[in-house]
């Protein structure tokens, strides 16, 4: 039996199957006594309530399980090991996230159409979000699809990149931004990249720590 919530949950609503970390072991510290299960959403008690974004869209969904019970089969790798495995998926999450070319290309694509009657300041930024863009894709070339720390770097990069487009492409429409509108929902909808697919701050945490070396984040014992 389960009973707890999760908060920020993709899609859940529309999904058939959801993956649910779980507390097994109270007394194990930490990450450990954790255990990773598949989860059947239409199982009783498993109550999905949707979560209204600033776009009036509501693509999340907080998920209540007040007392639902799982099957002995639900359960993904070994027994108060989840944790291991969720870092596994979530590594891979992210490098799906990074090695995504061809939306890649199409996003520069979008960005060089931008260009037109500029003036000098506003041909700088877009210069210079195309060729962050441009080494973006490159990265995401070498890497492929294959998931290491380092799709932690490109998928920070890309949200970021996709966030200063937002903004760039907002300042380019004038008072018409202030209307409702794709450039508007666009600026609207840029501050869930920050968190979707692990927060900008645990991306730089470990680019920091993993790629660079840099010594860990204090944290409390």
């Amino acid at each position: 039996m389960v009973d707890g919530q999760k908060v920020w949950s993709s899609a859940s609503r529309v999904s058939e199957l959801g993956i649910l970390l779980a507390r097994t072991d109270p007394d194990a510290p930490k990450h450990a006594g954790i255990s990773f299960f598949v989860i059947d959403m239409a199982t009783e008690g498993v109550e999905p309530r949707p979560l209204r974004q600033m776009t009036g869209d509501a693509e999340f969904d907080e998920v209540f399980l007040p007392a639902a019970h799982l099957p002995d089969d639900a359960l993904l790798g070994p027994l108060h090991g989840g944790w291991g495995v969720a870092m596994s998926e979530l590594t891979d999450e992210r490098g799906s996230i990074g090695a995504s070319i061809i939306s890649l290309e199409r996003r520069l694509a979008a960005m060089a159409g931008l260009g037109g009657d500029l003036d000098r300041v506003e041909r700088e930024r877009l210069t210079a979000l195309l060729t962050r863009g441009t080494t973006y894709q490159y990265v995401a070339q070498r890497q492929a699809a294959g998931a290491s720390t380092a799709s932690s770097l490109l998928k920070l990069g890309i949200t970021e990149l996709g966030f200063d487009q937002a903004e760039l492409r907002v300042d380019l429409s004038g008072a018409e931004a202030l209307l409702a509108g794709a450039a508007t929902t666009g600026l609207l909808a840029a501050p869930g990249g920050r968190i979707a697919g692990g927060s900008s701050q645990i991306q730089r945490n470990i680019v920091g720590e993993r790629l660079l070396g840099l010594p860990k984040e204090p944290r409390p014992t």
